[in-house]
């Protein structure tokens, strides 16, 4: 009888779980599309809110609690003319309030885990992305299985039974941040809480954003590395104590769950301790411990509860840099050989690099050239970090000075590690900013990566049957004189000369293509104009600013263009000097070392505006060369040409928004206006400078309305002198101006333009070889 295959067992199996997976996805998707429905309803309206607490955290006079089993009951009517014949259940809501707003608010220290809390406020939906590349707290949230906020403006205990457990580590976690808190110098107590407590809210920011650019950012989360060191620490000295396999390793699984249900029980955290508690049940059934099986239990448990997860860059990160080490680090360490330790530390930090590389520039848009180095000083440190905050966490209780005294060596390594970040940020070629790649390039990617391991895992197989036939040939010799003979007969540094290239050259897939045509993004920047150029590799700028979104620079604008992966803009024109147009572009020249603006461009009428003299100093300090232009100035790039077509040196603007460049874009037979934020008299003096070249504007085929709709602005005579089948506004969606006008909108509807409006359907992108106009909204 002929026994079946491995693979004829194990495909039947993979196929199940796949159905099952599915079936899983769609059942949850059906229920969060019922949660949201009842969020949505209940938004924006005057609500009581009934529910139990199950986190409380207290950062910088702002109390947060989470709130499960909630129900929810309109007050004063609905609001908005709604009305409710029922209460709506939300099972997961975010409650935040600031304890300094008033007297009556309840500070952190009043709550309990498990009681009841009555809440009075409005819900909100939380924050979808609005570009590309912006980070979308609504998808976040739905994979921690939070459904939407509340801002508490009354606040009551009601009671409840409190949870033992849950309350003693919250407690245990809060005393823990008092001690390293007190004792700790202020740059390194953020980074003790994050690593020993999960808790990032004391994390500085300069310290989070330098970590990150080097690569080293998940040293500030928990994970495998630190529950290693804590629940394998805490293993042998309960078998050095005389314990065995079986009480040291339920004590060490005991203790780990309860560890990382303190430190608040991410994804990371649930796959370390999931893998470690399987390490210790094999330690205590005296069976083997499997790394991949571990690591596939952890997923299926994660996964099974909140499929949403599974979208999520850190949780892709974290089972993708274990899969490595477990899966794809042998393979290499095979076709490498073993016994090698610097090629082997190497081995393993390029098996992690190539399998989360995809991750990193889906989630991140840029590659830390020197992480890969970097990595391979900072993680054996780690350890004596971990310890010293656990120490300060211990001693701290004693007295300040025991907790400074174990501080002290955690200090010292996180000085030594500002110090090789600071370093490695001077090195050319320090990040590539190489955008969020295509689907396709990832799969082709993986696809490309796999064959390369199989290629190896022959390879290392024919080399081991050659070995094989030696040692038949050459029986006499001793064990030892066999292994010494082919080790000799390895060409070592050809393969790993080779394995060099296929780590340089892969990533090539996923290097930015350059943009077909000509592309126009007209990002969602609130209240203000944002518009990003580009054709073939190059990049242009129009305006960046807003008045609505306080941190557009570092939250969308940024965000947004090294997603497109753009490091360089090649020109950058600024319309005027008001807020909604420069805030943005003014962060880039402050704080954004990774994008440069060579060449930018100011109107001629603005030389004396405080706001643009100050964005002329900044860059010029960063080296970017700044331009006065006026009306008959041009600029090209990669098929694009820009032609400033007002003001003119000799033009008197009545107000700065009548400084505006208005700037005409050509690329084949598309022709687009920009106006920014010129009202209608102006656009009537435009009028009459262009009399005797009518054909300048008359070829327009795409607006961008001038001043976010304004009724001032895109007048009749104006418009009629166009060729305007397009127009775009943007606006910030309820803004205080009422923009768009209904007056405009009417004019552009009369004539049967198209409009797209950025507060309803987020950026908009146009593209177009030259002849024809693509449109897509990124909310459609």
């Amino acid at each position: 009888m002929k026994r079946r295959s491995k693979g004829a067992v194990w495909l039947p199996v993979f196929l199940l779980f796949v159905l099952l997976g599915m079936g899983r996805a769609g059942d949850m998707k059906q229920k969060w599309e019922a949660r949201e429905r009842a969020c949505m309803e209940m938004a924006g309206v005057y609500s009581e809110l009934h529910g139990r607490v199950s986190a409380v955290e207290e950062s910088e006079g702002k109390v947060q609690i989470t709130l499960e089993e909630n129900v929810v009951r309109p007050l004063a009517g609905g609001g908005e003319g709604r009305s409710f014949s029922m209460s709506r259940q939300i099972p997961c809501v975010l409650v935040s309030w600031k304890t300094d707003a008033t007297e009556d608010m309840p500070d952190a220290r009043d709550f309990k885990i498990g009681s009841n809390v009555t809440v009075r406020g409005k819900l909100e939906l939380f924050a979808r992305a609005r570009n590309p590349g912006e980070f979308d707290s609504r998808s976040y949230y739905r994979g921690q299985g939070v459904d939407c906020r509340m801002y508490g403006e009354e606040v009551e205990i009601a009671g409840g039974d409190v949870s033992p457990l849950p309350e003693l580590l919250r407690q245990i976690r809060e005393k823990a941040k008092q001690n390293i808190m007190r004792s700790a110098a202020a740059e390194d107590a953020g980074i003790f809480s994050a690593a020993v407590l999960g808790d990032k809210k004391a994390l500085d920011s300069e310290i989070k954003d330098l970590y990150q650019k080097n690569g080293i950012a998940h040293l500030l989360a928990i994970s495998g590395l630190h529950l290693s060191i804590i629940g394998m620490g805490g293993y042998k000295l309960l078998r050095k104590a005389g314990l065995g396999y079986k009480g040291a390793g339920l004590a060490g699984a005991a203790f780990i769950f309860c560890y990382g249900a303190m430190t608040g029980g991410s994804p990371s955290v649930v796959r370390a301790v999931v893998m470690m508690s399987t390490g210790f049940l094999a330690s205590y059934l005296g069976r083997t411990y499997d790394l991949l099986s571990a690591l596939s239990l952890a997923l299926l448990m994660l996964v099974w509860e909140t499929p949403e997860l599974l979208t999520q860059g850190g949780v892709q990160l974290s089972f993708g840099a274990v899969f490595a080490v477990g899966g794809v680090l042998p393979v290499i360490q095979d076709y490498l050989g073993k016994g090698r330790k610097i090629l082997g530390a190497l081995a393993v930090s390029a098996a992690i690099q190539l399998v989360t590389l995809p991750v990193i520039l889906w989630d991140f848009f840029q590659f830390p050239v020197y992480g890969i180095f970097l990595n391979l000083l900072v993680i054996p440190l780690m350890g004596g970090v971990i310890c010293s905050g656990i120490g300060t966490a211990l001693m701290g209780g004693i007295s300040y000075k025991a907790g400074a005294l174990a501080a002290g060596t955690g200090h010292y390594i996180l000085r030594f590690y500002e110090w090789l970040c600071h370093g490695t940020e001077r090195l050319p070629y320090h990040t590539l900013v190489m955008g969020r790649p295509a689907a396709a390039a990832v799969i082709l990617y993986y696809m490309v990566l796999l064959v390369v391991l199989i290629g190896m895992k022959r390879a290392v197989g024919k080399r081991d049957e050659a070995e094989k036939e030696r040692e038949e040939v050459k029986g006499g010799i001793e064990g030892d004189e066999i292994i010494g003979m082919a080790e000799k007969s390895r060409p070592i540094w050809l393969r790993t000369v080779l394995f060099f290239c296929i780590c340089v050259f892969l990533p090539c897939i996923l290097m930015p293509r350059p943009v077909d045509g000509m592309e126009i993004l007209f990002l969602d920047v609130g209240q203000g104009d944002g518009i990003l150029l580009r054709s073939g590799r190059g990049a242009m700028l129009i305006d960046g600013g807003s008045t609505s979104e306080k941190k557009l620079g570092e939250y969308r604008l940024e965000p947004c263009l090294k997603s497109c992966g753009v490091s360089v803009i090649e020109y950058a024109f600024v319309s005027h000097g008001d807020l909604d147009h420069i805030s943005g572009v003014r962060y880039l020249l402050e704080s954004c070392e990774e994008i440069e603006i060579r060449n930018l461009l100011l109107p001629c009428q603005g030389r004396e505006d405080d706001a643009l003299l100050s964005l002329a100093e900044l860059a010029r300090a960063r080296g970017t060369k700044v331009s006065l232009i006026e009306a008959g100035d041009s600029f090209y790039m990669e098929g694009i040409g820009v032609t400033c077509l007002y003001p003119g040196i000799s033009d008197l603007p009545a107000d700065k928004n009548e400084e505006s460049e208005v700037l005409k874009v050509d690329y084949g037979n598309c022709h687009i206006l920009f106006t920014g934020d010129m009202s209608g008299e102006g656009e009537l003096r435009l009028l009459s400078a262009l009399s005797e070249k009518p054909g300048v504007l008359s070829e327009i085929q795409i607006l961008k309305t001038a001043h976010h709709g304004s009724r001032f602005s895109s007048g009749e005579t104006f418009l009629d002198a166009l060729g305007v089948k397009w127009a775009v506004i943007s606006y910030a969606e309820g803004n205080s101006y009422g923009h768009p006008h209904k007056e405009v909108l009417e004019r552009l509807g009369d004539r049967s333009v198209k409009i797209y409006g950025t507060a309803e359907r987020g950026a908009i992108t146009m593209k177009t070889d030259g002849k024809r106009v693509r449109w897509k909204a990124f909310l459609d």
